[in-house]
């Protein structure tokens, strides 16, 4: 009985053994067995790729470049001085860097080129399709009113000028109506609106910070009492500004 047992024992490591040593003989390597199926019925996966770095000189994503979208958001409450409050933004707000070139969304005429109360220095144009495009804290014009300019045309330069903390470029639409839109649906890259050369553009693209609230005091006479108001104000940290508020 004895005799019997220890035969069968021998014959289970033979028929173990033996396919591990043809394995190693052949110089076939020896997989791992997979990890059990999850017991909630979830496959086993890989883990998920690296993502690719953007390329350098290249803009990112415009999603990633809004600080402010359209509509009501948080912002600082400049002239009541109560922190931060409610209101309805007109337009985007994309982040940029002073001095990118700021081109045309479309074909037009340029009805407003100059200063414009806390937007700045700001180039409105009549596009050709009816709406009327504004481009808003810019640095320099480089179009003057009643010039037709063509889409790509280059209309100003990125600045600070006006209400805000951050180097950005404000845009925003309206339509025939004179209605204000959500430019978001009409945009499909920041390339339709801002063009840096390469070397302008920094490998990674962090909020840049303005000097005081009041540049040279761009805006009509009869904003200037407002404006008067801001010249003590302690603008908010620069975090508040780059989530947008």
């Amino acid at each position: 009985m004895l005799h019997h047992a220890a035969v069968a024992a021998l014959f289970l490591a033979l028929s173990v053994a033996l396919p591990c040593l043809a394995a190693e003989e052949s110089g076939v390597p020896q997989t791992p067995a997979l990890p059990p199926a999850a017991d909630d019925g979830s496959a086993t996966t890989a883990a998920p790729p690296l993502s690719v770095e953007r390329e350098a000189g290249k803009l990112p994503p415009l999603a990633e470049m809004i600080t402010s979208p359209f509509g009501r958001r948080r912002m600082p409450g400049w002239l009541s001085r109560r922190g931060m409050v409610m209101r309805e933004h007109s337009g985007l707000d994309i982040r940029a860097r002073l001095g990118w070139p700021v081109v045309a969304f479309d074909g037009g005429m340029v009805s407003h080129a100059g200063p414009h109360g806390l937007s700045g220095i700001v180039v409105e144009i009549r596009q050709d399709d009816g709406m009327t495009a504004r481009y808003a804290h810019l640095q320099k014009v480089l179009v003057p009113a009643g010039q037709r300019v063509r889409r790509g045309e280059a209309v100003g330069l990125v600045g600070c000028t006006g209400r805000t903390t951050g180097a950005h470029l404000h845009f925003g639409l309206q339509n025939a109506k004179g209605e204000l839109v959500d430019p978001l649906p009409y945009l499909r890259s920041a390339e339709q609106l801002l063009r840096p050369v390469p070397e302008q553009v920094p490998a990674e693209l962090t909020p840049q910070q303005c000097g005081p609230v009041i540049r040279g005091r761009n805006g009509r006479p009869a904003r200037m009492g407002d404006l008067k108001a801001l010249e003590n104000y302690s603008p908010p940290p620069l975090p508040a500004w780059d989530e947008g508020r």
